[in-house]
């Protein structure tokens, strides 16, 4: 079993970014999108997400989309945050962490 998750750290505060939307798609060879599943990050910022990807899902890309617009309230740059990987083994976790401000953000694989 597969397992996706992420992490969103506020940067402007320290705290958790909670309830943003996050959006995760799954790109066809062809080049279609479709959305493989939709969340909210929690009351910790996390996602944590468990699956069986077949044959298939392991040779397509995705794309995960954290709408982080409406996460502040104050003027902000950067409204969405789009980020494309890959998930090559149904045995593996997929970690994701972000930091977030209003203008600005910073991801790395995490293994």
């Amino acid at each position: 079993m597969a397992i996706f998750s992420s992490h969103l750290l506020d940067a402007t505060n320290g705290f958790h970014a909670k309830n943003v939307d996050v959006i995760i798609y799954q790109i066809k060879k062809n080049g279609d999108k479709e959305i493989f599943f939709e969340t909210k990050s929690d009351d910790g910022g996390r996602i944590h997400k468990e699956f069986n990807l077949s044959d298939d899902d392991t040779r397509c890309g995705y794309e995960m989309i954290c709408k982080i617009g409406s996460y502040f309230s104050e003027k902000r740059i950067i409204s969405e945050i789009n980020i494309k990987f890959k998930m090559e083994d149904n045995n593996k976790k997929y970690h994701i962490p972000i930091i977030i401000s209003k203008n600005s953000y910073t991801v790395w694989w995490s293994k």
